[in-house]
This record gives structure tokens, C-alpha cells and sequence, in this order.
């Protein structure tokens, strides 16, 4: 998480977010977004109740600096204007993700690396120069600065071909010191200038092709590409400075109907958007520093978001899963990873952008009281959801699904809205929802269960969800 730099998604959870599967490799499950990241060193271990916040999500300062009208919204304010014809109900706010003063990439100098013999490469070269100049881009870009009014912006792209074959195999580390023959690779190609050296906001795009296999270590179980994850980025020394990379290995499966092509500039987009708002990650033996733009995982009450989707960065947070209502966003004819948009969140408005026409409703469970809920085994316990929405909307239908059983796992919480399994509300309306904790979670999974409150519109067309946590003492304190 944040202590140990959230560069990435679903490897320290991966037997919490099974629907988060890899990647997929020859004869692996299809492809998911949500795995895109392999979380490195990252491991939340025993959470310290007495250093977790459970104070207001404020925004960075900048997110106020950003338009409002960036994101069709009249106001930034948490709620929308009262002088409104239409007012959001009053609400637990969407998660912000927080600076952590680590600089971002302000004009991205993007470099797309690829090898000999590479199938996609003109596709590939053509995605990099295109993708700073489109919508999706704008979209999420202006809300993520270093200070008010220094966001990101548009920078460059250039492309290298590198002469050479692949190698069969790489291997990375988030541990410092240890073998990483991807840095190496890079160090070696800079200096023979084989590579550009970098310049400011330079990130290294690389991508392997499919007869390649990278060994990712964060001194845990190592992850492999196509397997545990679809992609990731990092950050190494080099000279007086780091450098940002990002890794896409060419994963045959494009999954969810994609293209292998289309799966792989899937995962790009992800890795681009995070690399440039979270570009740096800490040098240091214990992986402890500021970074960019991540959530604040010492916050219980957004913590669900990262124990439900895999990880806090800035696309980690908008998956294309079953439930999320987000998916994934097309333009010039590419699929784009979502992006989870401060200003947007801010506003009241789907977090996730490029966004569908539409309104954006949702339930969230009352501050400190409902987004993590202490459970024992055999208990119940009742939470209140409010109800919201940013326009007029027809009443939709609320329900909520165990992470566990929506993944053939076990059932360790059962749901009861008044004696009902869903309920029907619209903005401004309170639920009770009563909780029990009917078993424990899967034993690899310590941090307890994940839900899912599910939003789904009249028509059945529209679906967004909130994550809740429950946890017994003993998966909350390790003791």
C-alpha cells in the first residue's frame, strides 16, 4: 500500500481477488484488467488499528485547482450546490487518492521499446504517439499535479526497435539489491545507446513477446508474466536519478472477448496512466517512502477499495470486473483502461473515466461505521447505506454479493436487507443492511471478507458497486 509504494495490483492478494486473474498464459484463465499490476513487496501484514485514520478523505489541495467542468459537474464541492435543481444526498464521499510528494510525470516522455521480429510493433508505435492527444487522456490527467496548477499534461512519444531478439526469460526485484536482469537490460541498452538516455518525465514502455517470461520478485512467492500478472511498472536507479519503466508482456489470451492485441493495449494504458502518477518507487531496504498518487491505506474507512480491487493506484481502482460497473473505455479504436478521476470522485460523479453517458448512483455504508465492520463468527451486525445519484434517476435495485462465494469460494457473510435480499431506492434513501458472519474466510486470505454492494439500474443496463470489509479481531489485529 502506500507505506510500501502501491505500484501495482492483484500479487499480495491474489487468493482474495481470484476473479482478478492473471493475464492469462497459453493455457491459463482469459485475461482480466484487474491484473495488469503484480504487487511487489507490498503486504499489508497485521493492520495497525492505532496508526489507521479514520478521518475525512480530503482531497488534495490541487483536485480544487482542476475545473469542474472538466468533468461536467457545477460544482467540487462533496455535495453538489443546494442551489442546484437536483442535489445530491448527503454521503460518504468516494475515496481520494492522496499525493505523496514523489513528483509525477508532468509532460510524459513516453518510449516505446519493442524487439526484432515483433508482430504488433506498427500498432504498437501508433498507440504511443496517438495517446496523449486523446479524450481518455484528458480525461483523468488534469486532477493528478504536484502542486496547484503543475498536473499533467501532454508531453511526446518516441519509438525504438531494437535490433535484437527477446530473451527467453528476465527476471525483476522490488527488493533493493536484488537480481534484476530488466534493469540491467535497460541499463546496458542506455549506455550503448542502443536506448535513449532519459530525459525529464521519461517512461520506458517495454514490450516482451509472447515467448517471453518475466519472474517478478518482491520476496515472496515470485509472480510470472501471463500467470500472476498482465503487466506492472517500476522505477530503478540510474546515474544521480530513477527512471520509470513499465512492463507489457504480449500475453496470448487477450480475454473478455479481446484480441491479443487489444489485450495488450489494455495493459499498456494501465501501466501508462499509473507509471506517470506514481512513477517513483522508494530505493530503500524496507520499500518505506512517499510515492505519487495512491490511496491512503491507513485510512479503514477506503481500505476496502484496495483489499476488493488489488491494489490504490490511479487505474488499479477501476477494474473491468463483474460488479464494478466500470469496464474499460474505447477510442480511435483501442480499449483503454478506466482511470479513477479525483475531480470526478470529488464531485459526486462516476469516479472512473472516461465515463459512459449516463448517471452515476450508488449506496455507501455511514463513515466509521459501515466501510469496515468488526465481525465475530456466528454474529450479525446492521449498517446504514445512503443512497445517492448526481442526476435524477429511476429507482434502482440494491444487493450485495460475498467476494468469496461470487468466486466459487466459501460464503463467510450472508446479507439481509429487512428480511429481503435486495431493495429498491433512489437518491436520498436509507437502508438497513444486517451482515453475518456465517464463516471464516479462505485461509489465505487474513485481512477477512470482501463485499460487494451492488448498484443496478431499472433496465438492468447500468451497474456500479461500493467494497465493505469485515473482519474478526483476530484477521484485523493478527493476534
Amino acid at each position: 500500500m502506500r507505506s510500501t509504494h502501491a505500484m501495482a495490483s492483484c500479487f499480495f492478494l491474489l487468493a482474495t481477488c481470484v476473479a482478478l486473474t492473471a493475464c492469462g498464459s497459453d493455457d491459463a484463465a482469459p485475461y482480466t484488467e484487474a491484473t495488469e499490476d503484480a504487487v511487489t513487496d507490498n503486504d499489508l501484514g497485521a493492520i495497525d488499528v492505532a496508526d489507521a485514520t479514520v478521518g475525512d478523505d480530503a482531497a488534495d489541495a490541487a483536485v480544487d485547482d482542476v475545473a469542474a467542468e472538466d468533468v461536467g459537474a457545477d460544482t467540487a464541492k462533496d455535495i453538489v450546490d443546494s442551489d442546484a435543481p437536483f442535489k445530491t444526498a448527503s454521503h460518504y464521499g468516494l475515496p481520494q487518492l492522496l499525493y505523496g510528494g514523489v513528483d509525477v510525470l508532468h509532460k510524459p516522455h513516453i518510449v516505446t521499446v519493442t524487439f526484432s521480429g515483433d508482430p504488433y510493433v506498427d500498432e504498437l508505435e501508433k498507440f504511443a504517439a496517438q495517446l496523449q492527444s486523446t479524450q481518455w487522456w484528458k480525461s483523468w490527467a488534469p486532477g493528478y499535479c504536484s502542486a496547484p496548477g503543475d498536473c499533467v499534461t501532454s508531453g511526446d512519444a518516441v519509438a525504438v526497435r531494437l535490433g535484437s531478439t527477446a530473451a527467453k526469460s528476465y527476471t525483476d526485484t522490488t527488493t533493493k539489491g536484488g537480481a534484476s536482469t530488466i534493469q540491467q537490460f535497460i541499463k546496458t541498452h542506455i549506455d550503448s545507446a542502443e536506448l535513449p538516455a532519459p530525459v525529464t518525465d521519461t517512461v520506458y514502455v517495454i514490450y516482451f513477446p509472447q515467448g517471453t517470461q518475466i519472474t517478478l520478485s518482491s520476496g515472496g512467492q515470485p509472480a510470472k508474466s501471463c500467470q500472476q500478472f498482465g503487466g506492472y511498472h517500476h522505477s530503478m536507479l540510474y546515474g544521480s536519478g530513477q527512471i520509470a519503466y513499465a512492463i507489457v508482456p504480449e500475453c496470448k489470451n487477450g480475454g473478455q472477448g479481446m484480441t491479443q492485441l487489444e489485450g495488450v493495449l489494455l495493459a499498456s494504458s494501465h501501466e501508462i496512466s499509473e507509471a506517470v502518477t506514481d512513477p517513483y518507487f522508494p530505493q530503500s531496504a524496507q520499500g518505506e517512502s512517499p510515492g505519487g498518487y495512491n490511496i491512503n491505506t491507513q485510512d479503514l474507512n477506503v481500505i476496502a477499495w484496495v483489499l476488493a480491487l488489488g491494489g490504490g493506484e490511479v487505474a488499479d481502482l477501476c477494474p473491468d470486473l463483474p460488479y464494478d460497473g466500470f469496464g474499460h473505455a474505447e477510442e480511435n479504436g483501442y480499449k483503454l483502461a478506466r482511470v479513477w478521476s479525483n475531480v470526478a470522485a470529488k464531485a459526486n460523479h462516476n469516479p472512473c473515466v472516461p465515463a459512459d453517458p449516463g448517471p452515476y448512483f450508488n449506496v455507501a455504508p455511514e463513515k466509521n461505521k459501515g466501510t469496515h465492520v468488526a465481525i465475530e463468527l456466528g454474529e450479525s451486525k446492521t449498517i446504514v447505506l445512503h443512497a445517492f445519484s448526481d442526476q435524477a434517476v429511476k429507482p434502482w435495485n440494491v444487493t450485495a454479493i460475498d467476494i468469496d462465494s461470487f468466486q466459487g469460494g466459501g460464503t463467510p457473510l450472508s446479507f439481509d436487507f429487512d428480511g429481503k435480499d435486495s431493495v429498491t431506492v433512489n437518491n436520498g434513501d436509507l437502508i438497513n443492511l444486517t451482515i453475518t458472519r456465517d464463516a471464516f474466510a479462505q485461509p489465505a486470505s487474513p485481512y477477512g471478507a470482501i463485499a460487494y454492494l451492488v448498484s443496478t439500474s431499472a433496465d438492468g443496463n447500468q451497474t456500479f458497486m461500493w467494497p465493505i470489509w469485515s473482519h474478526t479481531q483476530k484477521e484485523l489485529t493478527g493476534q
